[in-house]
């Protein structure tokens, strides 16, 4: 093996586990940031239009494996309110969103340790992260430096500059062809059945199950290991 392959949110840093709480207050935000720009919809139709829309896209992005960028969907929501919007409006948007995902953050205890051991042995490492709301790159990126986990990577590739989402198995292509890696040289380690270790396993790469609070049971997905702690990990390198 010459890589390993790592998810972002909730496999290395912890985010919100329950997404309604976070989309209420972001609504909220948004709809004064509207008002201010010359907004006419009342809070309760923009508010039902907002988690509407946000709903459309998140089936959407599952179905299709496709990225919507928030920038996208932030022009439609100003531009149905009646904004006077501009790119500076929509840049607001971005901040907001970003703001309620910084709320609730924390690094997934033993994280930079792992890492450590990972770069001690060798192994090159890569990071394939699906952006909540598709936020630009520079958001989560704003996280891993926070972290001081920028240091670890060797490649990182982003639903929003790509424009797919896993399990899209073009992602899990561009890791190894970034990195130089063969199929039979590389393990990816992710939290999400669903995301993480069908897309790896549709590219015949070794799949590894970080359990995490935020987790979706599907019996017909079935990881090649499963790890409750990263010290487990190392019996896989």
């Amino acid at each position: 093996m010459k890589a390993v392959l790592f998810d972002l949110g909730h496999t290395l840093i912890d985010y919100y586990h329950d997404w309604s709480g976070p989309e209420e207050r972001i609504v909220s935000r948004l709809h004064r940031l509207a008002m201010e720009a010359g907004g006419r919809m009342q809070e309760p139709e923009f508010r039902r239009s907002v988690l509407e829309i946000l709903r459309q896209n998140r089936d959407r992005k599952a179905q299709d494996m496709v990225e919507i960028p928030l920038e996208r969907v932030l022009e439609s929501i100003f531009g149905s309110a009646g904004c006077d919007w501009d790119e500076s409006l929509v840049q607001d948007g971005l901040e907001l969103f970003y703001e309620a995902l910084r709320e609730d953050r924390s690094l997934v205890p033993g994280t930079v340790e792992m890492l450590e051991r990972v770069r001690e042995k060798g192994y090159s490492i890569g990071l394939i992260s699906d952006v909540a709301w598709g936020l630009p790159s520079e958001y989560p990126l704003r996280d891993i430096r926070h972290f001081g986990l920028d240091r670890y990577f060797d490649d990182m590739i982003f639903s929003s500059d790509v424009g797919l989402r896993k399990p899209n198995p073009r992602m899990f292509k561009m890791a190894m062809l970034n990195l130089g890696v063969g199929r039979d040289e590389a393990m990816y380690v992710g939290n999400s059945l669903q995301a993480d270790i069908r897309g790896a396993r549709a590219v015949g790469i070794r799949a590894v199950l970080k359990r995490s609070g935020y987790f979706q049971p599907d019996d017909s997905i079935v990881p090649d290991h499963t790890v409750d702690d990263w010290k487990e990990l190392d019996g896989l390198l």
